[in-house]
């Protein structure tokens, strides 16, 4: 880049130059950039209209070019927050086609060491769980938290901290109180399989894996994007279908801030193919993920996830939203 006090900006162009995209990128249009390039430039820099053409370095007006310059990310690469911070999310989560809503807080504590999680109440389509079995499964799943998390520095889930008390809670406190209430051979049953669940948490990672909220918050997103689009695959546990999908997906980081100041990575991609689904339709992932400036915190997490059984098509929708602490 080079800069001239008479107006413009001299861009040198990494690659194949792209008429279209590089006039965008500044708000003008192709017809624009060519006649002010070709104004200031010399003979031998002159553009057509029509291209491909090898470009060393385009005119661009300068205040398009500021502009635009104070828009662009500084950096390529999202870092894993070390900051000690408090946040509340919003958590929605629908399934179709069963038209099922859930929705709950959860309160999130960053420090430099874990991330420590607590979940409010579930609300089942805009109600709170009537039905016994919900009830204490809502109610022995607060034997959970607080959840102390470390994760890899790609910010994926690594280990449960206090498992060892999460463990204890749930033999010493929860349970106690659970079976005082829920007596019959079902809740019999259910305590048999929390007792399995809750023993050592840190063993059954999957476990958690399978539960969308902790799969999403804590996917691999901190990482460098430097010109290059990520490949990577992910399974995503579907209840209804009681197995996990999985999806070849694509990771693009924005070059610009959003019009909130957010920094916006897209993750998208389509179920791969296996000899079960290579005739029948396949399903998509779709997730826009969007992180604090600064501190690279997220802020929301949005988008869908679908698969297909017997030409129906299953769809997690999930929102995840910061809600002003309080």
């Amino acid at each position: 880049m080079k800069k001239d006090d008479l107006g413009f900006i001299k861009l040198k162009i990494e690659g194949v130059f792209n008429l279209q995209q590089v006039a965008s990128e500044y708000n003008l249009t192709s017809l624009e950039l060519v006649t002010f390039h070709n104004r200031f430039c010399s003979i031998a820099e002159l553009l057509p209209i029509s291209l491909p053409k090898h470009v060393e370095y385009v005119y661009l007006p300068a205040q398009n070019f500021q502009v635009r310059e104070v828009r662009l990310l500084k950096s390529t690469t999202l870092n894993l927050p070390k900051n000690v911070t408090v946040k509340k999310y919003g958590v929605l989560i629908k399934y179709l086609p069963k038209e099922l809503q859930i929705h709950y807080q959860v309160n999130v504590k960053h420090n430099s060491e874990f991330v420590e999680i607590t979940k409010e109440k579930t609300y089942v389509n805009d109600q709170e769980i009537d039905q016994t079995v919900e009830q204490l499964f809502e109610k022995a799943e607060q034997a959970l938290y607080p959840m102390q998390i470390s994760t890899d520095q790609s910010g994926r889930l690594d280990h449960i901290l206090n498992s060892k008390t999460i463990a204890d809670n749930w033999k010493k406190d929860c349970e106690p109180k659970l079976r005082e209430y829920y007596q019959s051979d079902t809740a019999d049953k259910i305590f048999q399989k929390l007792d399995v669940a809750f023993s050592d948490l840190d063993t059954k990672l999957e476990l958690l894996n399978r539960n969308i909220f902790f799969k999403l918050f804590f996917l691999n997103v901190y990482q460098n994007y430097s010109n290059v689009l990520k490949e990577d695959f992910k399974s995503i546990y579907f209840a209804n279908l009681k197995e996990d999908i999985t999806f070849k997906t694509k990771y693009n980081l924005e070059k610009e801030y959003t019009t909130g100041d957010k920094i916006a990575l897209n993750i998208t991609g389509y179920e791969e193919e296996n000899i079960f689904n290579k005739d029948r339709e396949k399903g998509k992932l779709d997730l826009v993920y969007k992180f604090h400036k600064e501190t690279h915190e997220i802020f929301s997490i949005i988008g869908f996830i679908s698969a297909f059984e017997k030409n129906v098509e299953y769809k997690i929708i999930f929102q995840l939203y910061e809600l002003e602490y309080s």
